[in-house]
């Protein structure tokens, strides 16, 4: 496989894919707003395709584009933390009940050209969490910069009562149905 461009400086990112091919980290600088009329879906997608265009468009870079963007939904979107505090009230909300996380992609490659923006969605539940829980957690201080204020790979895993779907999806990227895609219409395996 020819080398990839992923549009994401997130370190779980470039672990997923970075098993499986050569990368070129280039970090798409846009803002992330979130339009609260748009579904959780909606959102991830049109954030991943934004991240793409910028670095197709903008840099002008050539080759095959990954762009993706998570978020965390439990009756709201809940992005990034803005602080501890922040981070207390969405593991709260999280606390002994279901959510759901979406990451959106967008995969492009301009001299085909070819553009393909999809999403996957896992189910998580948490455990009940005590508030000296939560602080425990995040006394760890994983949950900065992570959508919903935690990391499933890290210390959140003790947060987790069950998972259904891709395990990848909650931790930054659907690297399974993403080599899908890429066999389906790029020609491209990540195992070869």
């Amino acid at each position: 496989m020819d080398r990839i461009l992923l549009a994401s400086k997130s370190p779980r990112r470039i672990e997923i894919l970075g098993k499986y091919c050569e990368l070129d980290i280039v970090p798409a600088q846009i803002e992330e707003v979130c339009h609260t009329r748009m579904r959780p879906e909606e959102f991830v997608m049109a954030l991943s395709l934004k991240k793409a265009l910028h670095i197709a468009v903008k840099d002008g870079k050539k080759g095959l584009i990954i762009a993706a963007d998570t978020i965390v939904y439990k009756d709201e979107i809940l992005e990034k933390p803005k602080d501890r505090s922040d981070a207390f009230r969405m593991l709260k909300v999280l606390s002994g009940a279901m959510h759901y996380v979406y990451t959106g992609f967008s995969i492009m490659d301009e001299e085909i050209p070819l553009r393909i923006i999809d999403y996957d969605v896992t189910e998580v539940e948490f455990y009940n969490l005590s508030d000296d829980m939560i602080n425990s957690y995040l006394d760890t201080g994983e949950f900065v910069d992570k959508a919903g204020a935690y990391g499933i790979q890290g210390f959140g895993e003790l947060l987790v009562k069950s998972i259904k779907g891709s395990y990848s999806n909650v931790v930054g990227l659907p690297i399974g149905k993403i080599n899908e895609i890429l066999i389906k219409y790029f020609d491209s395996n990540l195992l070869k």
